[in-house]
């Protein structure tokens, strides 16, 4: 896929966290999933508080930008680990635990959206400086920027919402995404391309 083009490249810039890309790989002191599962068949407790350490972060990150709500967000984390902790036991050598744990974030956060009728954003001066603040690293990041930014995020469909944040924060392609959203490439495709036209038309190519 091609990145981001123009005049809205850089504004997109302070949502996307480089550091935490999607990836099979661990990250540095991390744990691979295949090490995780294995360790499971011996301790299940230990190998999921390994699992929930390892993950947990992201996953309420991604929650917290979905949903706008901090209660809501841990609440919804809370309850996509306690489906994991009893998964863990059927994970084969080869699954991928986070792309499991973003497809169960997915639908619990459309859903969870869904049900109180209206997208609710994260305002990010409610949360900044607290413990509920995204870990992402920013070097592009100022506020009022963001503002706008999760302003343009608020027009968006939430399954096009999050299948934006999986590409552009996360790392995955459309692939992955496809099998995260359980839909088609095709569809994927499509609401990336809505996704970056709303921030086209915010920032306008020069």
């Amino acid at each position: 896929m091609s990145s981001l083009a123009g005049g809205y490249a850089s504004a997109f810039a302070a949502l996307r966290d480089d550091s935490a890309r999607g990836s099979a790989v661990p990250e540095i002191g991390g744990f691979a999933d295949a090490q995780l599962i294995a360790l499971a068949r011996e301790s299940h407790s230990q190998a999921f508080e390994l699992l929930y350490s390892q993950y947990r972060s992201r996953v309420y990150t991604f929650l917290l930008r979905m949903v706008g709500d901090v209660d809501l967000a841990d609440d919804l984390t809370q309850d996509i680990f306690t489906k994991a902790f009893k998964a863990l036991p059927t994970f084969g050598a080869e699954h991928r635990i986070l792309s499991w744990l973003y497809r169960v974030a997915n639908n619990a956060a459309i859903d969870g959206i869904r049900r109180r009728k209206r997208l609710v954003w994260l305002r990010l001066p409610s949360v900044m400086g607290t413990r509920d603040e995204p870990e992402a690293a920013d070097p592009h990041g100022q506020v009022p920027e963001r503002e706008h930014l999760q302003g343009v995020l608020r027009t968006l469909p939430p399954e096009n919402a999050a299948a934006l944040l999986l590409h552009a924060l996360e790392g995955y392609s459309y692939k992955e995404i496809a099998e995260i959203q359980s839909c088609s490439m095709t569809a994927v495709r499509s609401r990336i391309a809505r996704a970056r036209a709303a921030f086209r038309d915010t920032y306008p190519v020069s």
